[in-house]
């Protein structure tokens, strides 16, 4: 385990939060900016699969993906994170993403 330090940003920064679920409805509130990275499972998982360096495990179908498929698949149907983003990319091409939503809140 490594102790980490308190340390507090001045007013002025900006603290990036990246993960998924994050667009969840009790979440939604800490954010005053948000984006949400559009990938269809047929691009997401083989890109995870490179980057484990588990390459025979490129099928969304494949069990184990079972667990990261179905919990994104009730992520979406439950919490719509493409309507609560204040910017929503499609990210499917790594090389030429597109904006599909720009709405950032007035500040």
């Amino acid at each position: 385990m490594v102790a980490s330090l308190a340390q507090q940003a001045p007013p002025s920064a900006a603290l990036i939060v990246d993960g998924i679920f994050l667009h969840r409805p009790e979440l939604r509130s800490h954010w005053d900016l948000s984006i949400f990275l559009q990938v269809d499972f047929n691009t997401s998982v083989p890109r995870g699969a490179a980057r484990d360096q588990t390459p025979e495990a490129i099928d969304p179908a494949a069990p184990a993906y079972q667990r990261y498929v179905g919990g994104q698949r009730r992520y979406l149907s439950e919490c719509s994170p493409e309507q609560a983003a204040d910017i929503v990319i499609d990210y499917n091409d790594l090389h030429t993403p597109k904006v599909l939503k720009w709405m950032p809140r007035a500040s």
